[in-house]
């Protein structure tokens, strides 16, 4: 007896389509968390240029007044 050619690619194409559908996740969720990654990362570049503009607003207030005071 001869196995049937339709049902055998009929189970192929449904392991394809399960491939498919299972790396479609996968690409989604690791795009969702790269978002999410790169927001953070955003914030905490945000965070550090206020840092530093805040520092070197003291640095020149304190300059200026070094200055001031010398002469």
């Amino acid at each position: 007896m001869r196995p049937d050619p339709e049902g055998y690619f009929d189970q192929k194409e449904d392991k394809r389509q399960a491939r498919r559908d299972r790396m479609m996740l996968i690409a989604g969720m690791s795009n969702f968390f790269c978002v999410i990654a790169g927001t953070v990362l955003i914030l905490l570049l945000i965070l550090l240029i206020i840092s530093l503009l805040s520092w070197l607003s003291r640095d020149i207030r304190s300059s200026f007044a070094l200055f001031n005071s010398r002469f």
